[in-house]
């Protein structure tokens, strides 16, 4: 497969990955630049660099307000989980917009866990609610494996 390019590049158009069928099929719009996708080393620094991606995809594709708040936080919460617990050596964001909606994928090359349900006295823990909030916010999500690994989803409106 062909190296996919990094953030500095960034890149808009089809994804080499999207030749493998997602498991929820997105209405094409036919628009050039309906896709967005980047990918970058799993490590700390990719999360700003995700939300400075998304920021710039958002602000040209005119998506503000509600939207891109709820957007910008399941960027960060998706590629977080994948840099802290995938073991993937990257993570690659993809933005696809149709309408005021936006799907975010973020795909690594880990084996996805169900999460460990918070016991009794973690009501004070600072991790382990980023799924939980992403629930909240978009009108489905969800993960699923992919020939590349794991793909983390949600489509936000």
């Amino acid at each position: 497969m062909a190296a996919i390019p990094s953030l500095d590049r960034g890149h808009r158009g089809r994804h080499p990955a999207a030749a493998a069928a997602p498991e929820h099929t997105w209405p094409q719009s036919g628009q050039p630049g309906d896709l967005a996708w980047c990918t970058l080393p799993a490590e700390e620094s990719a999360v700003p660099r995700a939300r400075a991606f998304t920021d710039t995809h958002l602000a040209a594709w005119r998506i503000d307000g509600e939207t891109s708040d709820a957007t910008r936080l399941t960027v960060s919460e998706f590629v977080t989980n994948s840099v802290c617990h995938s073991g993937s050596a990257d993570v690659t964001l993809r933005l696809i917009r149709c309408s005021s909606r936006v799907r975010v994928e973020v795909i690594d090359g880990g084996v996805w866990r169900e999460p460990d349900p918070c016991g009794p006295g973690d009501d004070i823990a600072e991790g382990g609610r980023g799924l939980a909030l992403v629930s909240a916010l978009a009108q489905r999500f969800g993960v699923r494996r992919t020939s590349f690994g794991t793909c983390a989803w949600a489509l936000l409106r």
